[in-house]
């Protein structure tokens, strides 16, 4: 075989390959989308469809917020209602605390301290937790630093005027708290 012929089987062979190459391309230029010959054929369909769907996902959205928005309000509410009931708290934890030991035998101070544990107690069942902070450090997010006494340990609490309660998961009241610095 001459390089002629050679020369001319590989250029029909090139030809035939560039050939084919184009046939797949434009087979898949002119390949028509089943989604878009369907919008084509039936656009109103199409746009109800894709306006049903903005819809409903709208829909979902507005049920989402207004769930979540609820669940604020209950918390606002419970945290409003709460930190009205709180002062009351203290004042008997201050009784308890500044009872002499010869007036703690009083059926009065017995009253007292059953109507604290009482008290207490509903608000445990609002999931309302009260806190000691005496012998802990500082932490910024859970008390209010009212008075510092210098002393060897540096911000230990070692007396509070108030405790800190939570409310769920969040804090519904700082702590006031005397540290050493």
């Amino acid at each position: 075989m001459t390089k002629e012929k050679k020369n001319n089987i590989e250029e029909k062979e090139l030809e035939q390959e560039a050939q084919e190459e184009i046939s797949q391309i434009e087979n898949e230029f002119w390949e028509i989308d089943e989604a878009k010959l369907e919008e084509a054929q039936n656009p109103e369909e199409f746009k109800c469809r894709d306006m049903l769907a903005k819809v409903s996902a709208d829909f979902d959205n507005y049920k989402k917020r207004v769930e979540r928005d609820k669940l604020d309000m209950i918390f606002f509410l419970k945290n409003d209602i709460l930190k009205k009931i709180l002062p009351r708290v203290d004042d008997l934890d201050r009784i308890i605390k500044n009872t002499t030991e010869d007036l703690k035998n009083n059926a009065l101070y017995e009253w007292v301290v059953s109507i604290q544990s009482k008290l207490l107690s509903d608000l445990e069942k609002m999931w309302v937790r009260p806190f000691d902070s005496i012998w802990q450090s500082v932490d910024p997010n859970k008390h209010d630093v009212m008075t510092a006494v210098p002393w060897k340990e540096t911000w230990i609490i070692f007396d509070e005027f108030e405790k800190w309660f939570m409310l769920e998961d969040k804090v519904l009241r700082h702590a006031k708290v005397i540290v050493w610095a």
